[in-house]
């Protein structure tokens, strides 16, 4: 069983990484209809697989591994559970993008972006990389039961 949830939260996080990238992608071209019904598919993945990494990953800290006791009390841990808050902040801003694109969609037009804003969303998906990035960093120090001096005991 623990195997099968790691899988799945491995899975989750390098969902959430082909989400930043195709994101990127996307707002580096014109935006289209068809371009724009991708980009609202991929927030749709991100927001659910950013959920399934939550809700494993707790389900693993609780029963699973080695216990919430070790990883409360693990400073890159912590780190680690700081930027996924920062990454899930972060994609609030292109879920209220895309949503406010709801009727222009379902009337068969692509939403109109300014380039100020598309910059703003590829910036976005940069940072929400980086925050993948530093939890990578995080989770393989927690694991290998490393710890911070200015976060441990």
């Amino acid at each position: 069983m623990t195997t099968f949830f790691a899988a799945l939260h491995h899975g989750a996080v390098l969902t959430l990484l082909v989400c930043a990238l195709v994101s990127i992608h996307q707002l580096r071209q014109p935006l289209t209809l068809a371009g724009a019904r991708r980009l609202r598919t991929t927030d749709r993945v991100n927001g659910t697989a950013a959920t399934l990494v939550l809700v494993v990953g707790l389900a693993r800290v609780f029963y699973l591994e080695k216990g919430p006791a070790y990883y409360f009390g693990n400073g890159p841990f912590l780190a680690k559970l700081a930027f996924y808050g920062l990454a899930s902040v972060l994609s609030l801003v292109p879920t209220v993008e895309v949503r406010r694109w709801r009727v222009a969609l379902q009337n068969g037009q692509p939403p109109i972006l300014s380039a100020r804003k598309t910059r703003a969303l590829r910036t976005v998906a940069y940072l929400q990389l980086a925050c993948l990035a530093a939890m990578a960093a995080c989770a393989n120090i927690s694991a290998r039961g490393g710890d911070w001096p200015f976060f441990g005991p």
